[in-house]
C-alpha cells in the first residue's frame, strides 16, 4: 500500500483544514484494513504451520525404534530415512512435549525418563495403526475391481475390441462394464462421475476443466455413397455439389451434424438441402446409403475402409472419398475425470487403449 505525505506549507483556510481532515481519516480507515488483513494472514499461516509441525506417527515410529537401544544411524537404516531425518522427527517430538526425549553421549543414544514413558504410551498407538494398514490390505483385496467405460457404438465395434480382449486377458479379476452411449452422453456421465472413462469423438477441442482427455487418434469425414453415384464422375466434390443429392445425415444434436451444419451454413446452401434419413448410427447411415436412400459425409474410422468392397444389405457396393479439407476430422478422445485418482487398473485400460491405436 503506498501512502503519500505532504509538508506543511503554511496557514491554511477552514476549507482547506476540512479537506485535510477527510483525507487523513480515510488513510487511517485504509491502514486499519491492511493491518486486518495482515493479521488474519498471519494467524492463517501461523495456523498452517502449526498444522505440518503437530504430531506424527513417523514421529513416534523413530522414538520407539531408538528405544530399542539402536542409535541415530541405525533407527534411519530401519526406518529407510536419513539420520538427520530421525534427529529431526525426535527434536519435533521435543518441542511438541516440551521435554527432552533422549540423551546423546558419545555416540551412545538413550531415552530419558520422560523419552522413555512416551515411548511406551506411543507403542500400541504404532501398532495400532500397522494393523488398520494390514486390514486394509488384506480386506480390500475381497472388494472386486471394477471399471466402466462409455462409448458410442461404432467406437465399441471398431477401434475397443482389440484393446478390449487384451485387457481382459491381463486384468480377469476386474468386472468390465461397457455403455453404448452417443459422445456427448458419454462425455456427461464422466463429469457426473457415473463411468469411470468415455472414449469419445468431439469436434470442438474445449473441454470442461472437470475433465482431462488423452487424443487416442482422427477421424477424417468422409463421403459415402454407391460406387456407381453420379457424384463421383465430377474431378472435385463441392459442398453445392453434395446439396444436389438426396442425403442421408446425423441425427441433429450430434456431433457431426453441428458441424456438417455449419460448413453448409457457411457454403450459403442450408436451406438447399434434401434430407431423406436421420439417424446417429453410423451403422444405419451406411446401410440406408447402400439400399439407395442418398449420399452421407461422416467421419469415419479407416477400419471402415477395409469394407469398401463389401455389400451393406443386399443392395450395392460403397464407395469411401476423404473431404477432411472440407469438413475436417473428428478427434477421438478418452476422457477421465481431472479431481478423481486413478486406480492402476483404470491407467492400465487407458494406456493400453492409447498404445494400440499407434501400433
Amino acid at each position: 500500500m503506498q501512502i503519500t505525505c505532504y509538508q506543511y506549507a503554511g496557514p491554511h483556510t477552514t476549507q482547506q483544514i476540512s479537506i485535510m481532515t477527510i483525507f487523513l481519516t480515510a488513510v487511517r480507515c485504509k491502514l486499519t484494513r491492511a493491518l486486518h488483513t495482515m493479521t488474519s494472514k498471519t494467524t492463517v499461516m501461523a495456523q498452517k504451520r502449526r498444522y505440518f509441525k503437530q504430531l506424527r506417527i513417523a514421529q513416534f515410529r523413530a522414538l520407539i525404534e531408538l528405544s530399542r537401544g539402536k542409535g541415530f544411524a541405525a533407527t534411519a537404516a530401519a526406518l529407510d530415512l536419513s539420520t538427520p531425518s530421525v534427529w529431526q522427527q525426535v527434536r519435533s517430538l521435543e518441542q511438541e512435549f516440551g521435554v527432552p526425549l533422549v540423551n546423546v553421549i558419545r555416540q551412545h543414544v538413550e531415552l530419558t525418563e520422560q523419552g522413555k514413558l512416551l515411548a511406551e504410551l506411543a507403542q500400541p498407538v504404532v501398532a495400532g495403526f500397522d494393523s488398520i494398514i494390514e486390514q486394509f490390505t488384506t480386506l480390500a483385496g475381497s472388494i472386486p475391481l471394477r471399471l466402466s467405460i462409455a462409448s458410442p457404438a461404432n467406437i465399441l465395434v471398431n477401434e475397443l475390441p482389440a484393446p478390449i480382449r487384451r485387457y481382459h486377458e491381463q486384468f480377469q479379476d476386474v468386472e468390465l462394464s461397457l455403455l453404448d452411449l452417443s459422445s456427448n452422453s458419454a462425455r456427461k456421465l464422466v463429469e457426473a462421475g457415473e463411468v469411470d472413462l468415455a472414449v469419445v469423438g468431439q469436434i470442438d477441442s474445449t473441454l470442461s476443466k472437470t475433465l482431462i482427455a488423452d487424443q487416442v487418434t482422427t477421424f477424417p469425414f468422409m463421403l459415402v455413397c454407391p460406387v456407381d453415384h453420379a457424384i463421383l464422375a465430377k474431378k472435385r466434390i463441392t459442398v453445392k455439389s453434395l446439396v444436389r443429392y438426396p442425403l442421408v445425415m446425423s441425427s441433429q444434436g450430434t456431433n457431426t451434424r453441428t458441424r456438417l451444419d455449419a460448413v453448409f451454413s457457411k457454403a450459403d446452401v442450408l436451406d438447399k438441402r434434401r434430407i431423406v434419413f436421420e439417424t446417429s448410427s453410423k451403422d444405419l447411415l451406411l446401410q440406408y446409403v447402400a439400399a439407395g436412400f442418398g449420399i452421407t459425409i461422416v467421419p469415419l474410422s479407416p477400419r471402415y475402409n477395409l469394407r469398401a468392397g463389401a455389400p451393406y444389405g443386399d443392395v450395392r457396393q460403397l464407395e469411401f472419398r476423404n473431404l477432411s479439407k472440407t469438413f475436417g476430422v473428428e478427434e477421438i478422445v478418452i476422457l477421465r475425470g481431472r479431481h478423481r485418482r486413478e486406480p492402476e487398473h483404470q491407467r492400465a485400460f487407458r494406456q493400453l487403449v492409447l498404445s494400440l491405436s499407434t501400433a
